[in-house]
């Protein structure tokens, strides 16, 4: 488990020196920002025998391997999401599984940087990704991490108003995970100060085409699995995590709802906020059904979660010092971490912390 605190002790030691305007110049280098993601791309993606779908994914890129690419035509086949079978084949070509993982884990921990890089806190907001985002989820489920990734950038460039790479890595997240399709509906939330150009609505209407291309290709396979998760499936029991995520998420979404004036965001940005505090409380009526596949679509709300977190500091909410936030948070993200590996039930797949390089 000590491995597992490095990155933690530097993103709270970084966290404080963000704190200090001296410090400021330095802690916000693109260069050094860019050594921290490197650091962060080998932690990541040379991890070796980590999370509970190892195995499963390893024998699925040696079916991938083995195969042809017409069979990537047979959902039955065994095959996952096109997306993540397509870059499988192409690279067991000339490498191994292990590659394969560090290129996945790569399109998740290059978007999320990307994606802390452009708030005002962007060590702090590494800081709380990093207990369950970055350890679970980023060295978890493969798929369902790039999908998180994609929706991360599609979020900036919806922000930044460039439509054309929204609809670009909206529709690469539903290719690597078929979840992710529901977040192809931020292109209809009415965002202000769009440019709803001829060109832009060409754009719009080949972007409404292939996500219906992709929801045909994937409806007997995602109606499938709602109907395993709903009806076959033992291990409702042991989802318990799903109640604290959707707690995780559900607080802070809270607060910036109940104080919207004092975190003076852009309109576009409480737009979305509000569709995925939506999005969240219709979870919870999930979760009362099926703790599991209430779980798979809360994964996708950490991202807004982290944004408005690492602005606590910096809104007059709770009357006291910002540093005092900070410090709070982070001492948080100290005791999630700890807390999680000792006592969480799918720990043991994340211990000891490997890394192929080294064995």
């Amino acid at each position: 488990m000590i491995i597992y605190l490095i990155p933690l002790f530097l993103l709270s030691l970084l966290s404080c020196l963000e704190n200090k305007i001296k410090y400021h110049l330095f802690v916000k280098n693109k260069y050094f920002y860019l050594l921290i993601l490197t650091f962060f791309i080998f932690f990541i993606g040379f991890r070796n025998q980590i999370g509970c779908d190892w195995d499963a994914y390893l024998k699925n890129f040696d079916l991938v391997s083995s195969s042809s690419w017409e069979s990537f035509k047979i959902r039955e086949s065994g095959f996952f999401d096109i997306g993540y079978s397509t870059i499988s084949k192409l690279i067991s070509y000339k490498f191994g599984f292990n590659i394969l993982i560090f290129i996945i884990s790569s399109f998740f921990t290059i978007p999320l940087f990307l994606f802390c890089y452009q708030l005002k806190r962007t060590y702090l907001s590494l800081l709380i990704s990093y207990p369950y985002f970055i350890v679970v989820i980023g060295m978890g489920p493969l798929r369902q991490s790039v999908a998180i990734g994609f929706l991360m950038l599609s979020i900036i460039f919806l922000l930044k108003k460039k439509s054309t790479l929204f609809y670009l890595f909206s529709f690469l997240s539903g290719m690597f995970h078929s979840s992710a399709i529901i977040f192809t509906s931020l292109d209809f939330i009415n965002l202000r100060n769009l440019n709803n150009t001829k060109y832009k609505n060409i754009f719009r209407i080949i972007f409404i085409f292939l996500i219906f291309l992709l929801i045909i290709y994937n409806f007997d396979w995602v109606y499938s699995k709602i109907y395993f998760y709903f009806f076959n499936y033992k291990g409702i029991s042991k989802a318990k995590s799903a109640i604290f995520i959707w707690l995780i998420n559900f607080i802070p979404m809270t607060l910036y709802i109940t104080n919207i004036s004092k975190f003076n965001f852009d309109k576009n940005l409480y737009k979305i906020i509000l569709f995925f505090f939506s999005y969240e409380l219709l979870l919870f009526f999930i979760l009362l059904i099926n703790k599991v596949l209430a779980y798979r679509f809360l994964l996708y709300c950490f991202p807004i979660t982290i944004y408005i977190t690492s602005h606590l500091p910096d809104v007059k909410i709770f009357k006291v010092k910002s540093e005092y936030v900070s410090y709070f948070i982070m001492s948080l993200s100290i005791f999630s971490l700890v807390f999680w590996m000792k006592y969480a039930n799918h720990s043991y797949c994340w211990l000891p912390y490997q890394n192929f390089l080294f064995n």
